[in-house]
């Protein structure tokens, strides 16, 4: 899914998405303003501010407050799905990451009859020098997995590194980014969600259970 995913209660009470099987909630970052199309409102977009979350397998934003009308609180973008994503620096105006991704339902991906969304991420207050790398480095791996998964052989190319405590422990911390970087999981390994998150059927060559594989390793 990609709207309301499902949510729970971290240890310190704070609203953060509920981890799939094999998925390590690696940041949190406040300040953010998050845009997106193609979603069930008055005119199909939801603009809001909140908190965004960084993990093995997506990006997802959680909003301080929920919409009022079509009861949005949280949306999911599988690092999987993304594509044309760009990080912006404008002269006026705050940093933002922005790109598509295609939605994780039936009818959704390359080859079904969905539009991608169009996403954009609003830095509103300090860097990003924490968040990048960490978001590049997931969105690599995911990426390579999902294309040997696809693809008639692997790839030549070594794949990037698949433990993620060794990503974050050699993560830079931007004293000018207040990124949250989480060493140990926020919530109770109970409230996990055991099974690997469902994709859109018509990707090709794409079965549920394979992409248990595209989880790095907690």
């Amino acid at each position: 899914m990609a709207a309301n995913p499902p949510l729970l209660r971290a240890f310190d009470n704070s609203l953060v998405p509920t981890p799939y099987a094999m998925e390590a909630i690696a940041l949190a970052r406040g300040g953010i303003e998050f845009t997106v199309d193609e979603v069930r409102t008055s005119n199909g977009k939801w603009s809001a501010k909140g908190v965004i979350f960084l993990t093995n397998m997506r990006l997802i934003f959680v909003a301080r407050d929920a919409d009022a009308n079509s009861g949005l609180v949280a949306f999911e973008l599988p690092l999987a799905y993304i594509t044309n994503d760009k990080f912006k620096q404008p002269v006026f105006g705050c940093n933002n990451l922005a790109g598509k991704c295609w939605p994780a339902v039936p009818g959704g991906g390359p080859s079904g009859t969905l539009p991608p969304h169009n996403f954009a991420i609003y830095f509103k207050e300090g860097g990003v020098g924490t968040f990048l790398p960490l978001y590049f480095n997931f969105l690599e791996y995911v990426k390579y997995m999902h294309q040997r998964m696809n693809a008639s052989s692997a790839p030549t190319a070594p794949a990037p590194p698949q433990d993620t405590r060794e990503i974050l422990s050699k993560a830079f911390v931007d004293p000018n980014d207040p990124s949250k970087v989480f060493l140990t999981s926020p919530v109770d390994e109970s409230q996990r969600i055991p099974t690997a998150p469902q994709y859109a059927p018509n990707y090709s060559d794409t079965k549920d259970e394979r992409y248990q594989d595209m989880g790095l390793r907690p």
